[in-house]
């Protein structure tokens, strides 16, 4: 796959973020019409949580548009960590969804309804449900081409309100048919769905708030600076992910006889080799004389 420009990536990114924002624009005025006339408070409910969907792809886009700005002088590691924000911004709402989600079931529950629900509410729960598969479907691929953690989270509320129409739709049918169990007892298990996914979108991005690192990812770069002549052990290494990109400090050992110059470009040596590799985009050496090599065995 070709590497995009970051900016190319960013503009990228914002097109599915903006595809979000009109989709549910449209489902929300619809589901809200339709759920009033065809009497059906599920349809109507899911159209309100739509409401909130838009409020969401707003927040995504302004964490897309935040994170490619320049670094500045409040902020020298620049504006990446927006993308990651908006990201748990995102779990946050899946999880509320959720909760939602099984109130409306409780209630559902409690209540018995004998009105029909109109045909027309069916068509359109199954409509929105296919529409939000596709614009998952899309935003995913775009996740994938621009790698934004933001966007991938997007796609995963998408998938997720497809599936609460589908609920939605389970409980018309429900209703109409004289199965009233069936319209809780679909809207507990897509609550389900959504708390999951809400937990494994949100649980990457608290990780990378409180710069925490794969520690297979901190093995891989030590065993990749280690192998560099010259470098007689690494001391310490640390990397964070800022965004997209992965920030390393490390400390590495080296001949205490080497010049100030030597010493220079063995850690030039470890920047060409570390940038470019598993995203890593800025690289931190400090170097300390090592007086023998560590594994040097005494006779």
């Amino acid at each position: 796959m070709v590497k995009l420009p970051e900016a190319k990536q960013a503009a990228e990114a914002q097109k599915g973020a903006w595809l979000s924002i009109f989709s549910y624009l449209i489902l929300s005025v619809t589901k809200c019409w339709i759920g009033v006339t065809a009497k059906s408070q599920g349809l109507f409910a899911d159209g309100l949580n739509n409401v909130s969907d838009i409020l969401l792809s707003v927040a995504i886009l302004i964490g897309l548009r935040v994170a490619v700005q320049p670094a500045d002088k409040n902020h020298p590691f620049g504006h990446s960590k927006a993308e990651t924000v908006a990201t748990l911004v995102a779990a946050s709402f899946m999880v509320l969804v959720a909760l939602e989600v099984w109130i409306g079931a409780i209630e559902a529950w409690l209540q018995t309804r004998q009105e029909k629900i109109d045909p027309d509410a069916l068509v359109v729960s199954l409509l929105a449900a296919l529409v939000m598969f596709l614009v998952s479907s899309v935003n995913f691929a775009l996740s994938r081409k621009t790698k934004s953690e933001a966007l991938k989270a997007a796609a995963h509320d998408n998938r997720s309100d497809a599936f609460v129409s589908l609920g939605a739709a389970a409980g018309i049918v429900g209703t109409n048919w004289g199965w009233a169990w069936m319209d809780p007892l679909a809207a507990f298990v897509v609550g389900l769905l959504i708390l999951r996914t809400g937990y494994e979108v949100g649980k990457p991005a608290i990780d990378v708030l409180m710069d925490g690192f794969d520690e297979e990812r901190t093995s891989q770069i030590e065993e990749r600076v280690i192998q560099i002549k010259g470098i007689r052990e690494v001391k310490e290494l640390r990397a964070r992910n800022q965004g997209s990109h992965v920030f390393v400090e490390l400390t590495v050992g080296v001949d205490a006889h080497l010049s100030v110059e030597a010493s220079h470009r063995l850690t030039e040596r470890v920047e060409d080799t570390l940038i470019g590799f598993a995203g890593i985009a800025h690289v931190h050496v400090h170097v300390e004389p090592v007086e023998q090599p560590k594994e040097t065995v005494s006779s």
